[in-house]
């Protein structure tokens, strides 16, 4: 039987109730989150009953108090294995962020065992450019990214790319790695207009990349939840 995985770019608090019910109405299995702020994963994770892990990429300051935690969320109802929280930039430091690059870049690796077959879920939030082409810092950090991927035989990708598809580095993840991506063609943005301050843009940014052991259905693009769109999807994992 097939586990329900949602993915998202929550941006920080500022969807947050619409963030926790997108959750309660969904119910999926896995649910993984970029730009998320620790202090909200608590609530979030109540919309469900999940365990959380979260891995902190950055800081965030604000106009009083003290800095939050921002980083990625993996929130399950199934029973974990194992979570491992890699590093992939240059610099592992944990910043405070002023600028779209300051956050550490961050691999998160959930394995899973569902009705005897071991799921493995990766999220990441991958590094920014501000116009959506090839930069110095992505050409950088994608070969350390993909050398950490190597050491897993199989497994689901998701996440925000910060990289359209079309073009140079979405095809690396699909060229390089052998991925499969499962976001229907016809699908021509992940950004949510009435959200992200850029507005309209045709760009899809965020997806579910699978390796062969996985097979990837019912794929659902969420709006009116966050600046960018949800991704949910079945996952089924082959028998060998």
């Amino acid at each position: 039987m097939a586990i329900e995985l949602l993915t998202l770019n929550v941006e920080g608090d500022r969807h947050l109730e619409r963030v926790h019910a997108a959750i309660g109405e969904h119910a999926p299995d896995v649910v993984c989150l970029q730009e998320v702020l620790e202090p909200d994963c608590e609530y979030l994770a109540s919309s469900g009953r999940y365990d959380v892990k979260y891995v902190i990429s950055g800081r965030v300051p604000r106009d009083s108090g003290p800095e939050r935690n921002w980083g990625v969320a993996v929130l399950s109802r199934l029973p974990v294995r194992r979570h491992v929280a890699s590093c992939y930039s240059a610099d592992a430091s944990i910043r405070t962020i002023r600028t779209p690059n300051d956050p550490r870049r961050m691999l998160v690796v959930t394995e899973l065992e569902h009705q005897g077959q071991p799921y493995r879920i990766a999220t990441t939030h991958f590094t920014w450019s501000p116009d959506g082409h090839i930069n110095e810092r992505q050409q950088a950090d994608f070969p350390r990214l993909k050398e950490l991927l190597f050491r897993y035989p199989d497994y689901v990708l998701c996440g925000d790319f910060n990289a359209p598809r079309g073009r140079e580095v979405f095809s690396k993840f699909i060229e390089e790695l052998s991925l499969a991506d499962n976001v229907p063609a016809d699908v021509t943005t992940t950004i949510d207009a009435r959200f992200h301050k850029a507005g309209a843009l045709e760009l899809v940014v965020d997806t579910i990349f699978s390796t062969h052991e996985y097979r990837v259905t019912n794929v659902r693009v969420l709006e009116g939840i966050s600046d960018h769109k949800g991704i949910l999807a079945r996952i089924e994992r082959m028998r060998s």
